[in-house]
C-alpha cells in the first residue's frame, strides 16, 4: 500500500498543491519555500503531529489532505473491496478543521464518510519513519527511531537473515551510546543503520519495510561530499525494492537526471508552496544519448534546482569570466548560479529541462561568425543560433548573444584563428590588469546576465 499522489489544501504555507509519488522522492529548492511543509502534511494526514488551527494558510477554514494509496496488497485489497475503484486504488480525504476532524472516501466521483474501522487500519497499517534535521534534537530521538525500525522488521519479517540484520543495528547503537552523542554522531549512526537495511533488501530483492514511510530531513547534514552520494545510493536501493522513502534537501548530490520524476521543485510565491514536477519525456530520440542523462547532472550542475536563476554558457572560459566582470561591476549574485553546457549544441537541452521546472534563466552563447570562418559554417552557427533562440520561453528565458565570442568582446575586436590557445588564461590576465576598462558593449550585456 504505497501514496501515489497527494493534494494539500490549506495548511501552512500552502494554499493547494498536488504532488505525484515515486517510491524515491526528492523535495528541493530554495530556504523557507515550504519543502518541510509538505512532509508535515503527510505526518499530520496519520495523525503523527497535532493540527491546530492558526496552522492554517485560512484560518477558519478546513484543512483538507487528499491521498491516493495504490499497490494494494491482497489483504488489503479485500479490505479495501468495498471502496476501491476500478484501478485498485483508494482515494481517502481528511478534513480538518477546529477540534474536528473528518475522513471521506472517494467513489464514483463522490466522496462518503469512511467507516471508523477503515480508518483505524489504514493508519495502523503505514507506519511512519520521521528522522528529523537533528537540529534540535537529543539522542533520544535516535534512540526512538531505532526501536521503531526493530519493530517494523520484527512485524514484517520472520526470516532468519533479518535476526542478524537486528543484531547488527544494536551494535550501531551501541556505538552510539558508548560515545558522546553529538548530531553529527547520530547522523553517522542513522546512515549506518540505513546502509544495513539497504544492504540485506538489495541481497535479498525484498522490502523488509512494508507499507513503511520513511521521511528524511536533509540527509546530508554533517555528511562530506562521498557519503552523500552513498546515502543516496543506499536510499535509492531501498526503494528500488518497494520502500517508501520522501527526503528534503538541500544537496545537489542527491540529484540524478535519469531519475527525474523523483525530483519535486518546490516554490514559494505571493500565492503560496507550490510544487513543480514533470512526468512525461524530457527528451527524445538521440537528444537523450547527447545529453548523457547519466552523466551530466554533477554536483555542479545540479545546483540549477536551487538556483534563483541559472546563467548557461557554452565552454570554461565563459564561466570564469562571466563571474568575473560582474563582481568587478559590483552586479554579483551567488544566489545566481552559471552552469558551464559543454558546448552550444548541449544549450538546448538545458534550457528544455529548465523550461519544464520553469526556472529562470538566461542562456549566453556566441555567435561564432568569425572574419576566418568559412561560408558554411558561419550558416551553420546562424542556423544553430535560430534554434536556440526559437526554445526560449518569454516568461521564464532570455538571451545574451557575444558577437562572436567572449574573448572578442573583451578586446572590442576581432581576432585572429591563431590567438585561441589558452584562452581562459590570456582572458584572466587582460581583464586582471588595473587598466583594463569593460568595453560599453560587454558591460552592458553582463548587467542584462545579472539582472
Amino acid at each position: 500500500m504505497h501514496i501515489k499522489s497527494l493534494t494539500i489544501k490549506n495548511w501552512k504555507s500552502i494554499d493547494k498543491t498536488h504532488v505525484e509519488f515515486e517510491n524515491f522522492l526528492l523535495f528541493i529548492g530554495q530556504s523557507n519555500h515550504g519543502k518541510s511543509n509538505i512532509l508535515s502534511a503527510v505526518l499530520l494526514f496519520f495523525d503523527e503531529i497535532t493540527f491546530k488551527n492558526r496552522h492554517s494558510y485560512h484560518e477558519n477554514v478546513p484543512t483538507e489532505l487528499t491521498i491516493t494509496f495504490d499497490s494494494l496488497r491482497l489483504k488489503e485489497l479485500d479490505v479495501f473491496k468495498d471502496i476501491k475503484n476500478s484501478e485498485d486504488e483508494i482515494v481517502i480525504k481528511k478534513v480538518l478543521l477546529a477540534e474536528k476532524k473528518e475522513y471521506f472516501y472517494k467513489k464514483n466521483d463522490k466522496f462518503h464518510p469512511l467507516s471508523k474501522h477503515l480508518e483505524y487500519y489504514i493508519r495502523e497499517n503505514i507506519d511512519i519513519i520521521f528522522i528529523p534535521s537533528f537540529s534540535a534534537s537529543s539522542s533520544k530521538t535516535i534512540l526512538d527511531i531505532y526501536e521503531k525500525i526493530i519493530l517494523i522488521l520484527s512485524n514484517n519479517n520472520k526470516l532468519v537473515y533479518i535476526e542478524k540484520l537486528i543484531d547488527k543495528l544494536g551494535l550501531e547503537m551501541q556505538y552510539l551510546e558508548e560515545r558522546y552523542a553529538s548530531r553529527g554522531l547520530q547522523r553517522e549512526v542513522m546512515f549506518r543503520i540505513m546502509r544495513k537495511i539497504a544492504s540485506v533488501t538489495k541481497s535479498t530483492r525484498y522490502n523488509l519495510l512494508g507499507n513503511t514511510i520513511i521521511m528524511y530531513e536533509e540527509p546530508e547534514l554533517y555528511l562530506h561530499p562521498q557519503a552523500e552520494r552513498e546515502l543516496h545510493s543506499v536510499m535509492t536501493n531501498i526503494a528500488r525494492y518497494g520502500g517508501q522513502i520522501y527526503v528534503t534537501t538541500h544537496s545537489s548530490s542527491f540529484i540524478e537526471l535519469n531519475n527525474y520524476k523523483s525530483i519535486c521543485l518546490v516554490r514559494r510565491n505571493e500565492n503560496g508552496t507550490h510544487v513543480i514536477q514533470h512526468k512525461g519525456d524530457l527528451f527524445k530520440g538521440d537528444e537523450i544519448k547527447n545529453f548523457n542523462m547519466n552523466y551530466w547532472m554533477n554536483p555542479d550542475r545540479g545546483e540549477l534546482f536551487f538556483a534563483k536563476k541559472v546563467i548557461l554558457v557554452e565552454g570554461q572560459t565563459d564561466k570564469i569570466i562571466i563571474p568575473f566582470l560582474a563582481k568587478k561591476l559590483g552586479v554579483y549574485k551567488y544566489e545566481y548560479s552559471i552552469i558551464e553546457c559543454g558546448s552550444k549544441s548541449s544549450i538546448p537541452q538545458f534550457i528544455r529541462l529548465l523550461n519544464q521546472y520553469r526556472i529562470p534563466y538566461v542562456a549566453v552563447y556566441d555567435k561564432d561568425e568569425h572574419l576566418w570562418r568559412d561560408h558554411e559554417s558561419k550558416i551553420k552557427s546562424r542556423r544553430d543560433n535560430k534554434h536556440l533562440k526559437q526554445l526560449i520561453h518569454q516568461n521564464i528565458g532570455e538571451i545574451v548573444e557575444f558577437t562572436n565570442d567572449i574573448e572578442e568582446e573583451l578586446q572590442g575586436e576581432d581576432r585572429a584563428k591563431k590567438n585561441y590557445k589558452h584562452k581562459p588564461f590570456i582572458a584572466i590576465k587582460n581583464i586582471s590588469n588595473e587598466h583594463y576598462i569593460v568595453p560599453d558593449s560587454l558591460k552592458n550585456k553582463i548587467l542584462k546576465i545579472y539582472k
